[in-house]
């Protein structure tokens, strides 16, 4: 008998391998040869010219034999296009951190309370305590003050600058008329300077007197006062309970909004009417930075009044205790001063470059006033549901 032939099958390997080494502190894994075009930023390849890869790690060493590429392959592969990534503001972005954000001053000072010690004296320890409070009292009424020197000094600059215009385009100025106007000479963040400002004087003498009865124990109170008592004085514990409180309240509202909305909507019909002729209209068609306008307030029925106000929490929580709707004119006033000032805002903002510059503290203070939920929120959430609010 004639012996079988013997066949041998041999692989022989490029003499040059590329070597790809991964991070320490990437995930370990091999990586097929077909993928080997894909541009991962953890791979340093040394040579393109050879088909094999070879890849090191602390623990595992691959070598891989080249993918063969068939002739009814395509030659390249597409390249997925990057999704659009948002437009960088148009003012550079140191310009835009001032005009957008208030300087720090106006803000409450930072208030660091210690943890008593195993051991220390509680008296002790409540006498120092007592002693950081009325540090950070004082510096916070020294922020409201200087903060109403700067106020003062921004709107003199407002109203001479609105003079010189209003001598040299007279015609223009009263074409565009409004309040909107107004504010064409001011910042974002200088508007709102001048509108807290303001607000937080009237507080201020009430607040100071307080200050001087109660002395070391004013935190114990002043849980209970926030209403008089000014933003920049308000401990970190007081502002978190504000908005719990607020959310409550507004989850609540639309709650018994949604359960008595048949009735509100029979209320406000008029006789004779079809029920068909006026439907009411959801918060969130009202709510829109493109169409938030004081004027469509004279339009809106007892409903949609009464669903804006309570998801931008506008009317007092006594009506809430009473189980009494409030008047509609009433209702018109309040939200057509928010939708107002929400319209004027958004402009601003766009105009001094972009949501996305926005700091923290006045990011979540833009959604809070939009009636977004804050509390317990992290930023990027925020800064996302924002996002949403311009884009519609």
């Amino acid at each position: 008998m004639k012996p079988r032939p013997v066949i041998t099958t041999s692989v022989f390997l490029p003499r040059r391998p590329i070597t790809c080494r991964f991070s320490q502190f990437q995930n370990r894994r091999a990586i097929l040869p077909s993928l080997s075009t894909a541009p991962y930023s953890t791979l340093e390849s040394h040579n393109h010219s050879h088909g094999t890869a070879s890849i090191s790690s602390p623990r595992t060493r691959l070598t891989t034999i080249p993918s063969r590429r068939h002739a009814s392959s395509s030659s390249s592969v597409p390249a997925k296009s990057p999704s659009p990534s948002p437009s960088p503001p148009k003012v550079p972005l140191p310009q835009a951190l001032a005009k957008l954000n208030p300087p720090e001053d106006t803000y409450a000072p930072e208030l660091t309370i210690p943890s008593k010690q195993p051991g220390q004296n509680s008296f002790k320890y409540l006498f120092q305590c007592g002693k950081l409070y009325i540090q950070f009292y004082k510096k916070g009424i020294a922020n409201v003050r200087s903060t109403s020197k700067l106020a003062k000094s921004l709107r003199k600059k407002q109203k001479q600058q609105q003079q010189q215009q209003s001598s040299r385009m007279t015609s223009s100025t009263d074409a565009q008329g409004g309040r909107g106007n107004d504010t064409g000479v001011l910042t974002r963040a200088e508007w709102q300077i001048t509108r807290r400002s303001r607000t937080d004087m009237l507080r201020l003498p009430p607040f100071a007197v307080l200050v001087l009865i109660l002395g070391e124990w004013m935190p114990l109170v002043a849980l209970y006062l926030t209403p008089i008592i000014p933003e920049p004085c308000r401990i970190p514990r007081q502002v978190e309970r504000m908005l719990r409180k607020s959310e409550e309240r507004r989850t609540e509202r639309l709650r018994r909004i949604g359960l008595e909305a048949a009735r509100l909507v029979a209320r406000d019909r008029r006789p004779g009417t079809p029920s068909t002729s006026s439907t009411p209209r959801s918060p969130d068609d009202v709510l829109r930075a493109s169409g938030v306008r004081a004027t469509n307030v004279d339009d809106m029925d007892l409903y949609t009044l009464l669903s804006l106000s309570a998801r931008l929490d506008l009317h007092g929580w006594t009506w809430d205790r009473l189980f009494v709707t409030p008047p509609k004119s009433w209702l018109k006033r309040l939200v057509g001063k928010r939708l107002e000032y929400l319209k004027t805002d958004d402009a601003l903002i766009v105009r001094d470059g972009g949501y996305q510059v926005l700091g923290e503290l006045e990011l979540r203070r833009a959604c809070y006033e939009r009636g977004m939920i804050v509390l317990g929120v992290k930023e990027y959430l925020l800064r996302r549901a924002l996002a949403d609010w311009f884009r519609k």
